[in-house]
């Protein structure tokens, strides 16, 4: 008889665990409308994949477009004050070296100065804000992912509490989550312990292939 003979050896021995998966999105974000508006156009179809900063939907800005136009007329005008307000300050002070005028003339010149400088001030953070307003009427894509069932039309009247416009669906990277016996979740936690987690194998069902990924909490 022909025998075969091997030197045993110790060593590690990969144990692997088999459990059935359920996939689901790392992130699943609502789209809400921030202002009350009306929308005027859609751009994404439903089950569309976006990308991050991509525009969904244009809401109706006309009432901000034409506050901002209001906006910039007001700091026109400051802005003209200012330096009229300036010209009568160095007149003021050229006065006031020849003995013209008081120090108190001087004085209210540079007040008023002042007054319009905090007014051409006042008027540019009301630009900012308008604009901030403004920029709401373009919404875009918070993240990258898959668009859901778009609720909303063009026509239609959203506000911030009514519900949401869409939801997208964050596909690349995703997770599994799985159950394991309870004999294997010390096992799992000291892997996760060790700083290097556990490689995982998602095999797909009817053998569409398979996908490479890391333990990354066991609850």
């Amino acid at each position: 008889v022909s025998v075969s003979v091997v030197v045993a050896q110790q060593r590690d021995f990969p144990v692997t665990v088999r459990a059935t998966g359920t996939v689901a999105p790392l992130a699943s974000i609502d789209v809400k409308a921030q202002v009350s508006s009306i929308v005027t156009k859609v751009h994404v179809k439903e089950g569309q994949f976006v990308r991050a900063g991509e525009p969904l939907f244009t809401l109706d800005a006309r009432t901000d477009e034409a506050n901002l136009g209001k906006a910039q007329a007001q700091l026109a005008r400051d802005q003209a004050t200012l330096a009229d307000a300036k010209r009568q300050l160095e007149r003021s002070r050229d006065l006031l070296a020849r003995n013209f005028v008081s120090q108190g003339a001087v004085d209210t010149a540079q007040a008023n100065v002042e007054a319009q400088q905090a007014a051409v001030q006042a008027d540019l953070a009301a630009i900012e804000a308008v604009k901030v307003s403004l920029s709401y009427a373009r919404i875009t894509a918070p993240s990258a992912g898959r668009v859901g069932a778009i609720s909303v039309f063009p026509g239609t009247s959203v506000s911030p509490t009514g519900p949401a416009l869409v939801t997208i669906t964050q596909l690349d990277p995703i997770s599994v989550a799985f159950n394991l016996p309870q004999r294997h979740v010390n096992d799992a936690l000291r892997l996760l312990a060790a700083g290097g987690g556990a490689n995982v194998t998602a095999v797909l069902p009817e053998g569409k292939g398979q996908r490479q990924g890391r333990l990354q909490f066991v609850d």
